[in-house]
C-alpha cells in the first residue's frame, strides 16, 4: 500500500520556512517604505529651501535672519552674513528641518555680491 499526502514533520518543516521567508520579506517592504518617506520629505526640504532662497535673492535689500513654518512638520530657518566670506559679499543660509523617525536638517547656501 503506497501512502498518499505530506507527514506532519515535512507539513512543519514547510511552514516554518515560509514564515522566516515572510517575516524576511516584512521587514525589506518596512525598510523601502522608510525610505520612501525619508527621500519625500527630503525632497520637500530642498523644495521649501530653495523657494525661500529665490524669495530672499528677489527681495532686494537683504535683511538679517528669520524663521517660519513653511508646511506642517516643517521649521525653516535663515541667516544673512555680510561681509562673509570677503568684504563686499553675503551669505545667505536657508536650514529646513523636520521630525520622522529621527530628526534631519538640509542646508541650503549661496553667496551673493552686496
Amino acid at each position: 500500500m503506497k501512502n498518499a499526502g505530506f507527514s506532519l514533520l515535512e507539513i512543519l518543516v514547510a511552514l516554518t520556512v515560509f514564515s522566516i521567508a515572510s517575516l524576511a520579506l516584512t521587514s525589506a517592504v518596512t525598510t523601502s517604505i522608510r525610505a520612501n518617506n525619508t527621500s519625500e520629505r527630503l525632497t520637500q526640504a530642498t523644495v521649501l529651501a530653495q523657494d525661500k532662497l529665490e524669495a530672499l535673492l528677489a527681495s532686494g535689500p537683504m535683511l538679517g535672519a528669520g524663521s517660519d513654518v513653511p508646511h506642517a512638520g516643517f521649521t525653516r530657518t535663515w541667516t544673512i552674513s555680510t561681509d562673509t566670506p570677503q568684504v563686499g559679499v553675503s551669505q545667505i543660509n536657508v536650514v529646513v528641518s523636520w521630525k520622522d523617525h529621527s530628526t534631519h536638517s538640509l542646508t541650503v547656501t549661496t553667496v551673493v555680491n552686496d
